[in-house]
């Protein structure tokens, strides 16, 4: 094969491993958080632009790390139970495609890179955004790598994957006002409890997998039968958290348009009730998931401009 063909299978490669349709939701949280502050803009295009930038990077790293340290636990190896392409990993080690190293030392490149991205922003931004930055390349780290390892901690791993996007979404509104956007609380944590509910639905697939390497997930801790009910607490939050926001006038009221996809987070939980144990319906369960989370982060966007 020519060698110039060769390098774009490699660069191809590359960016498959990241999982790019899963990082389309935390562009969806940039935007939100660009959206809550209702005052006139301070920051330019160009930086909210290298925002995004420094966010995709540290998303894509921390999935690298994810296949990496999976890789090693040995729960990717020994997944059968996998539904591809919602849970199991890439696979691109365990297919052969790039190996173990390779991935590891583009997760670091990734993450370097949005670090050091993300510092020149709060040179020329402001410097209340550093431990929201610092915050989010330890979460990235600390999710998947020990000792930490907070995706084998049960709750701990939903509460990191909930603040993570919270912070996003913070981290946005407060690069527009340029400075501290308290008033994006609310509706961050919102945001990082949907998108949390996207990785517990993901372990009911791979719980046998994640039983043997010893990664005790909120679904293997409680029970498979119990997910469902995790799932309905942690979405009927997030539209509590943004009715108070409402309520504080942080946000306006026709938000509350999100509340359309109601019904098909309450089918995810009667399917999670019902069927988790059949594999065609828990498939149709993490696709209905993940496109009604998608939705809901698209019409909360589209409420705010």
């Amino acid at each position: 094969m020519p060698a110039f063909l060769l390098s774009i299978s490699s660069v191809k490669d590359y960016f498959l491993v990241t999982r790019p349709a899963f990082l389309i939701i935390t562009l969806l949280g940039c935007l939100l958080g660009l959206l809550i502050p209702q005052s006139s803009s301070s920051s330019a295009w160009l930086i909210s632009l290298m925002g995004m930038i420094v966010a995709i990077l540290a998303h894509a790293g921390a999935n690298l790390l994810n296949d990496y340290f999976d890789h090693l636990n040995g729960s990717d190896e020994c997944n059968h139970d996998r539904i591809s392409p919602f849970t199991g990993g890439s696979r691109f080690i365990q297919n052969r495609i790039l190996s173990a190293k390779h991935i590891y030392v583009f997760a670091i490149y990734l993450l370097s890179l949005s670090t050091a991205l993300g510092l020149y922003i709060c040179y020329i931004n402001s410097w209340v955004l550093l431990p929201i930055g610092i915050f989010g390349i330890f979460m990235a780290w600390a999710y998947s790598a020990k000792p930490l390892q907070l995706m084998s901690k049960g709750i701990l791993g939903e509460i990191a994957i909930a603040i993570a996007w919270s912070m996003l979404v913070i981290g946005f509104a407060t690069l527009e006002r340029s400075h501290m956007a308290y008033e994006a609380i609310p509706s961050g944590i919102a945001f990082g409890l949907m998108v949390s509910n996207i990785l517990l639905v993901n372990q009911v697939p791979d719980i046998r997998a994640d039983t043997l390497a010893g990664k005790m997930t909120l679904a293997i801790r409680y029970g498979i039968q119990n997910v469902w009910i995790w799932y309905v607490g942690i979405f009927a939050t997030a539209y509590a958290l943004q009715v108070l926001s409402i309520t504080n006038n942080d946000i306006p009221s026709k938000s509350l348009a999100t509340i359309a996809v109601l019904p098909a987070f309450i089918y995810c939980a009667y399917l999670l009730q019902r069927h988790y144990a059949d594999k065609e319906k828990l498939k149709s369960t993490l696709l209905t998931n993940l496109i009604a989370v998608h939705a809901y982060a698209v019409l909360f966007c589209i409420s705010m401009i």
